[in-house]
């Protein structure tokens, strides 16, 4: 494994699709758990809990299932691109909360084609 240096949000963002990943098939716990030690090591224990527990870590997992489910429909265009775009968007606008609330610094991500 390599170490790549990311906002927090998108480490966050990366461990709420494993997160996903593992409530659709429990072989991909192995993978979740890595990530979420990793993370876990980086913070004290307040601050972990106050962002794992918190309304915008729900708010980027619901965002990455709703993502991830538009996806798959998408496959047999039972979804529009445009609505695969809206959930990824939304997915966007979560992880900039989250990046905002917890570490008071703008995403270094910058979306093309939005206002």
């Amino acid at each position: 494994m390599i170490n790549l240096l990311v906002d927090e949000a998108y480490a966050f963002d990366y461990l709420s699709i494993l997160e996903i990943k593992k409530e659709k098939n429990s072989e991909n716990i192995k993978s979740w758990l890595t990530c979420y030690s990793h993370l876990m090591a980086q913070f004290d224990e307040e601050k972990w809990i106050n962002m794992i527990y918190s309304q915008e870590y729900r708010s980027l997992l619901k965002a990455n299932a709703l993502t991830f489910d538009a996806v798959d429909k998408a496959k047999t265009n039972q979804v529009s691109a445009k609505y695969v775009d809206d959930c990824n968007y939304q997915r966007y606008l979560a992880k900039q909360n989250f990046q905002n609330k917890f570490f008071k610094s703008n995403l270094s991500e910058i979306k093309i084609g939005y206002l």
